[in-house]
């Protein structure tokens, strides 16, 4: 009997330990999403007054559009490859905005659609969408190997000035 508060204690301990620390992950993973989305929109605002601040760089830096996205998002990693980030140009009209071009890292260049060219697409009044996939890993072992990453999908538009 003596012994009996101490197995149930190290039985118990271990299971709220692994709900704690699950508890955090979680919180970590919201944490996460939050800053996610609010560094896209940062990103937004930063290419719409540095339309063409775009890097390939694999760790581009704050000083670009891509650099923005990844400043930011502390908890969530973004890889700067065309999978990842898509940074579009629109033209504002009636109806849907329609893509006059978008920027492709894995080219290195922007790649404008019939009939526009890159002086023409990315100009005051277009608006710029940039559209990011963020990873989350779990810290936890526990919930890494049951989930492995979580995807964390953004978008946001702004005016470009």
């Amino acid at each position: 009997m003596r012994g009996q508060a101490l197995v149930e204690f190290a039985l118990v301990s271990m299971l709220m330990l692994v709900f704690v620390l699950g508890i955090m992950d979680f919180g970590y993973l919201f944490a996460g999403r939050v800053s996610a989305y609010e560094a896209t929109r940062v990103a937004a605002r930063y290419a719409a007054v540095h339309p063409t601040a775009w890097s390939s760089a694999a760790a581009p830096g704050g000083n670009t559009i891509e650099g923005n996205l990844r400043l930011t998002a502390v908890p969530a990693q973004v890889p700067n490859d065309d999978a990842h980030i898509t940074i579009s140009y629109l033209v504002p009209g009636v109806g849907a905005a329609a893509l006059c071009g978008q920027w492709s890292a894995a080219s290195g260049t922007f790649q404008p659609q019939a009939g526009f060219t890159q002086a023409t697409c990315v100009t005051t009044g277009r608006v710029v969408r940039i559209q990011a996939t963020y990873l989350y890993r779990f810290i936890t072992p526990f919930l890494k190997s049951t989930f492995g990453s979580v995807t964390i999908n953004t978008d946001a538009s702004a005016l470009v000035e």
